[in-house]
C-alpha cells in the first residue's frame, strides 16, 4: 500500500503542477456509508477484529485538467470508523489453578478527512457519461469518538471484571490516550458519473500510519475501510465544454 500511496502522491503532485491550466471546475455534496475495521496488535498479540458500519458526509471539488484527467480534493466528516476486537487466553497459575483473561474493545472514531484524488475519466468529452478511476492520499484528523473496553480476569472460576465506556482520548501518551489524532491513508476508487452531474463511487482506504499512542512493533493500530457513496457535481460556469 505504500507503493499505492507513492504513486498517488506523484500523480496528484503532477496534476497539481498543471492546476494553472484548469479548464472547468465543478463542486458538489457527497454522502456515503463506510464498512470499517482496524488491524490491532497489542502487547505483541494480533487480535481478532470485526467490521462496523459508519458514514461520511461532505463535499468535493472536481478540477478538469483535460477531457480524461481531473484533480478531485474533498472535505468530509467521517463517523463510526474503528472496530471491535476480542482477545482471550486460558492458562494455569504456578500453583496449577485454572485462570483466564478476556479483553473486548470497541473504537468508534470521528475524523475530518481531506482526500485528494488523481482521476482518469473514460469518454471522449468531459461531460459525457463516463466511468472514472482514482488514486491518492487522504489526510485524516481525529476529532472525537467513543471507547469501550470490557476486561475480565478469572481465577479458579471467580470473575473480576473491569469496564470502561468513555470519550476517546486522543494523543500520543501510551498510558493515558487511546488513539493518535493524525492518520495518513492510501485510497483507490472507481465510479460512474452521469451527464447531469450525479455520480456514484466505491472506494477502499488503508491507513499507512500506526495510530496507537506510543506505538511500536508490538503495539499497532491501523485503520482501513471500504465504502459506497453518492454525490452531485454542479458546474461553476455555463461555458460550453469545448471552450
Amino acid at each position: 500500500m505504500k507503493k499505492i500511496l507513492t504513486i498517488g502522491l506523484l500523480l496528484t503532485c503532477s496534476m497539481a503542477t498543471r492546476a494553472q491550466s484548469i479548464k472547468e471546475i465543478k463542486v458538489g455534496p457527497e454522502v456515503g456509508a463506510l464498512y470499517s475495521t482496524m488491524h490491532q496488535k497489542i502487547n505483541g498479540v494480533t487480535r481478532e477484529t470485526n467490521y462496523q458500519l459508519g458514514f461520511k458526509v461532505g463535499a468535493v471539488v472536481d478540477l478538469k485538467i483535460d477531457d480524461q484527467f481531473a484533480l478531485q480534493p474533498g472535505l468530509f466528516l467521517s463517523a463510526g470508523n474503528g472496530t471491535e476486537s476480542f482477545y482471550e487466553r486460558y492458562y494455569k497459575t504456578g500453583a496449577g489453578t485454572p485462570a483466564s483473561e478476556h479483553d473486548r474493545r470497541n473504537y468508534k472514531i470521528t475524523y475530518v478527512q481531506l482526500p485528494v484524488y488523481a482521476l482518469y475519466k473514460t469518454g471522449k468529452e468531459f461531460d459525457d457519461p463516463h466511468f472514472f478511476f482514482g488514486i491518492g492520499p487522504s489526510f485524516n484528523y481525529a476529532i472525537g469518538g467513543n471507547y469501550k473496553q470490557e476486561y475480565i480476569t478469572t481465577l479458579n472460576g471467580l470473575e473480576r471484571p473491569t469496564r470502561k465506556d468513555m470519550s476517546l482520548r486522543l494523543g500520543n501518551n501510551r498510558a493515558m490516550d487511546n488513539l493518535r489524532r493524525f492518520d495518513l491513508a492510501a485510497n483507490v476508487m472507481a465510479g460512474f458519473e452521469a451527464p447531469s452531474g450525479l455520480f456514484f463511487r466505491a472506494h477502499y482506504s488503508i491507513g499507512i500510519l500506526n495510530v496507537a499512542p506510543g506505538g511500536n512493533s508490538n503495539s499497532r493500530l491501523r485503520n482501513s475501510h471500504v465504502g459506497l457513496s453518492i454525490g452531485f457535481l454542479f458546474k461553476t460556469s455555463d461555458r460550453p465544454h469545448w471552450e
